[in-house]
């Protein structure tokens, strides 16, 4: 088969037999003609439709170099003493080149993303973030809906192109049913599938972000959001976060000049905490004021576990400034990589033109599966299932934090996900995360969350829903035992040392 192979060009300028000679060379040296003879010198000019004497020419110069050598009765063979020799003087040829400097070339790179240890399910205490407990997703709904996707009618519009359209279905049903539960009213046009909140975001910075934007994030943020905006080359301002929220009455009145504004009111993050509906108004207010367009990000308001979700912002704004992100990543599984925008038409038509460059659309079947799961309620019945399941974790992570925390008093937010710890002063939560881990306790320092600088070391956060019920209490008391460990050197004084000196009284 390799007779065939070589490449040989009857239009090309480089004469035939030397075009054979560097295929030849280059077979050999792949190993090509270890194990057997060369093709005789007739069959290999018939294969390559060239000459007898082109091809003998090419072998007498092999020969000359002693690359191969004639074995009598038997044909021309390799030898292997002149390919180990040929494969060294090419080695040396290609490290005396210069490579492409391809660190020189490359920008810098983003800031580390919070760690996410892949070996997390293998931990006995995982108080990871962002993963989803396998045991909850809703398997049977979802290959039901896969299966219902593809028998329909509109299968070529399932999973064909469909340029820069969303699935007409799940937009419906977005619009008619998951929207009105967090008091918003929108139409198709308004609505955007995404591959979730970071695609969003990403086109939303692409869109509205010029160099020298000012874009105000909360502090402590979502440390992706913060990292989309710089990379967009925004100038990013924190904002101050307490119990309830963005501090919106800290702020100027012109937001320290921002064009955007990102917030998490429904569970911050990574607080946890619940933005008031004063906060809500008065951020709406001041953001109309200033001009500013305000980034809702509802990444999982069904995780309310202490009275019901607090209306979206999207719902209170009535001048259009609100862009709103919700995602399925908490409801079913970040795996799948869904989310939408509700926005302006003319924002989310803007969005749509730039995610062509990038992705067309998310695949339409997995779009039309998520559509019948909202339409059969079998999302809904899953969402009060993982609800009822999750609210547990949450009020055993409360009790095991009251019992255990006794350093100072954390807030506790009306749901989420996560706790946040505030830890006493001195704590280097990055330290106690290294420590930790050879206990078989997972969880994320608070660092990478702060745009402030000097950044808070003090601070940590413990996610709960993968860990089994059982173990929380444990948990939390390992985690509070190595906390007062580190720090109590800092916090009790040396003893006071007693010196035995004789008073030197006046002599009678």
């Amino acid at each position: 088969m390799a007779d065939f192979l070589l490449p040989v060009n009857p239009q090309s300028t480089v004469p035939l037999y030397e075009q054979i000679i560097t295929g030849l060379e280059d077979a050999i040296l792949a190993g090509q003609y270890d194990d057997g003879p060369l093709p005789s010198t007739r069959r290999l000019a018939e294969a390559l439709g060239v000459s007898r004497n082109t091809v003998l020419t090419a072998y007498d110069r092999l020969m000359e170099q002693g690359l191969i050598a004639t074995i009598p009765r038997r044909g021309l063979y390799v030898s292997s003493e002149a390919v180990v020799r040929m494969r060294a003087a090419r080695r040396t040829s290609r490290s005396a080149t210069r490579p492409i400097d391809w660190e020189a070339r490359l920008p810098e790179p983003p800031p580390t993303p919070v760690h996410r240890d892949p070996a997390w399910s293998r931990a006995p205490f995982p108080f990871v973030v962002g993963q989803p407990d396998p045991g909850m997703f809703p398997t049977g709904a979802w290959e039901r809906a896969q299966r219902e996707a593809v028998r329909q009618d509109g299968l070529s519009r399932v999973i064909g192109d469909a340029g820069q359209a969303d699935d007409p279905q799940l937009v419906r049903q977005l619009c008619e049913h998951v929207l009105p539960s967090r008091g918003i009213s929108a139409e198709p046009n308004q609505v955007m599938i995404t591959l979730g909140s970071t695609h969003a975001l990403h086109l939303l910075a692409s869109v509205l972000v010029r160099p020298g934007s000012v874009v105000l994030v909360e502090d402590p943020g979502y440390p992706d959001a913060r990292t989309i905006m710089q990379m967009a080359g925004a100038d990013v301002v924190p904002g101050r976060v307490d119990e309830d929220g963005l501090v919106v009455e800290d702020l100027p009145a012109d937001l320290h000049g921002a064009e955007l504004v990102y917030v998490t009111p429904s569970h911050q993050y990574p607080t946890g905490a619940t933005m008031s509906a004063s906060r809500r108004e008065e951020l709406l207010r001041r953001a109309g004021a200033a001009d500013a367009v305000v980034i809702e990000d509802d990444y999982d308001p069904e995780m309310t576990f202490r009275g019901i979700p607090a209306v979206a912002v999207r719902a209170l704004d009535d001048e259009d400034r609100v862009v709103y992100l919700g995602s399925f990543s908490k409801l079913l599984a970040p795996g799948l990589r869904l989310g939408y925008v509700v926005a302006s038409p003319a924002l989310v038509e803007a969005m749509r033109a730039r995610s062509r460059y990038v992705l067309r659309h998310p695949p339409g079947p997995m779009q039309r599966a998520l559509a019948r799961m909202i339409a059969s309620r079998d999302l809904a019945r899953h969402v009060r299932r993982i609800r009822a399941h999750y609210q547990g974790l949450y009020e055993e992570m409360t009790r095991a934090i009251e019992r255990h925390v006794r350093w100072g008093p954390q807030p506790v937010p009306r749901g989420g996900l996560a706790r946040w710890i505030t830890g006493p002063p001195g704590l280097d939560a990055g330290q106690l995360a290294v420590d930790l881990r050879r206990q078989g306790v997972l969880l994320d320092p608070g660092e990478p969350y702060w745009t402030t600088r000097p950044t808070p070391r003090h601070h940590l956060r413990l996610g709960y829903q993968v860990m089994p019920l059982d173990r929380i209490d444990e948990g939390v008391r390992r985690v509070a035992a190595a906390v007062e460990d580190q720090v109590r050197p800092r916090l009790v004084p040396p003893p006071t040392r007693k010196l035995d000196v004789p008073l030197r009284g006046r002599s009678s």
